[in-house]
């Protein structure tokens, strides 16, 4: 038996991907697992991380090409950073919002 708030995110998971709460919590048990038996990998998936290569890619262009943008882009990197955070906290807050 789930604690109640494990089970309620459990089945909202499992509606997410299409599975009953039992075909659910063994997917997220087996994807622990790799996760663990993993650790180096970076648990990303395939499009986060072709997302984050382009997002580097234009970073990295534009400081090519402004004076002293190694630099700044150096200098800059974590605002950047804390910036990131910030979105991705609003986006969260967002999300747990519509469940």
């Amino acid at each position: 038996m789930l604690p109640s708030e494990l089970e309620v995110e459990a089945k909202a998971f499992g509606r997410g991907v299409g599975l009953g709460l039992g075909a659910a919590i063994r997917l997220l048990v087996a994807r622990g697992l790799e996760a663990e038996a993993n650790p180096a990998s970076s648990g990303l998936e395939p499009a986060q991380l072709a997302t984050l290569a382009a997002a580097e890619h234009g970073v990295l262009m534009v400081a090519s090409i402004l004076p002293e943008g190694e630099r700044r882009m150096r200098e800059l990197g974590q605002r950047a950073t804390l910036a990131a955070e910030e979105r991705l906290a609003l986006f969260t807050a967002e999300r747990e919002g519509n469940r």
